[in-house]
């Protein structure tokens, strides 16, 4: 079997998610103050889903740190779950930020006071949304270079951060402008219910994926005829294939092949084979690890 080597450095992983979990610990001040200053739900809002995001993203740094210790007898295919079920702690996260803000929503609803305050946990905010729009990008640029439940996790997480700010600049900043009209009182709500849309859809996302991969659900059909495509590419090296095995655990990739030699075919040639496959595969499954079942035809 071919050794594991990541399409993204697990440096660049760590220092992401340190960024990450930097940003949302910063949320949580800015919305505290936001709290202390005015009587905006989004602040509260902000606060919970800022939390919840500092120990999701410390959670997957912690992941991230134990995935690069190699991998020892009792884990033969490495730390790759963890990433998964990181992922899933990620989602229940989301869950329990999406019921309290929404708890809050609906008791502003039945309760709507007249907005007041705000205005310098509102600018405070301009920088998170900067960070959290960069994290975003990032963090989605990378779950497309590699297969990765955490980055996949947080990238929606940045998402849900930058509209989150967004909707404060916004609600708070209207507010602020048109203090006064009655009709302000109603844009926390609707701030907030915006939000809880983005909230429950990224949780679908999460947990979706992450749930397949725990399932050890077989590559999607795409990557299944990159696979075929090789290996036609490649019939003159074997007899026949009896078939082949495909799962992900966390963001690795593992492939098995059983494939059937000529009784003259050389131990020599079947690596080199595997070598040849290897190489082009990872040029787009970056990776995949290739286990190759050889056996012998009979002879006639």
């Amino acid at each position: 079997m071919s050794n594991f080597s990541a399409a993204v450095s697990n440096e660049t992983k760590i220092r992401l998610l340190a960024l990450t979990m930097g940003m949302e610990i910063y949320t949580v001040g800015v919305s505290t103050v936001g709290m202390l200053t005015s009587n905006s739900i989004v602040f509260v809002a902000n606060f919970v889903i800022a939390f919840t995001g500092a120990l999701a993203s410390g959670l997957s740094l912690y992941t991230v740190k134990k995935m690069s210790q190699a991998a020892d007898l009792h884990n033969t295919y490495g730390m790759g779950r963890m990433e998964t079920i990181s992922s899933i702690v990620i989602g229940i996260t989301m869950i329990m930020a999406a019921i309290f803000v929404g708890f809050e929503t609906v008791n502003k609803i039945l309760h709507p006071v007249e907005q007041h305050g705000g205005l310098l946990a509102m600018l405070l905010t301009f920088a998170s949304f900067i960070a959290s729009l960069w994290l975003w990008i990032k963090n989605y640029y990378l779950s497309k270079t590699e297969h990765s439940p955490i980055f996949s996790s947080m990238w929606r997480m940045a998402r849900m951060g930058a509209l989150e700010d967004l909707l404060i600049i916004l609600a708070v900043g209207i507010s602020l402008l048109f203090s006064g009209a009655s009709w302000t009182r109603y844009l926390d709500v609707i701030a907030t219910s915006l939000l809880m849309l983005s909230v429950i859809k990224s949780i679908h996302d999460v947990l979706s994926g992450s749930v397949s991969d725990l399932l050890d659900r077989s590559l999607d059909e795409y990557n299944m005829l990159i696979i075929l495509r090789e290996l036609v590419a490649n019939f003159d090296s074997y007899e026949q294939i009896h078939g082949f095995r495909t799962r992900r655990s966390g963001s690795q990739t593992f492939v098995e092949l059983f494939l059937e030699f000529s009784p003259e075919t050389k131990m020599a040639n079947v690596y080199n084979l595997i070598g040849r496959l290897e190489s082009e595969l990872r040029k787009q499954l970056p990776t995949a690890q290739i286990m190759l079942v050889p056996s012998r035809s009979e002879k006639t």
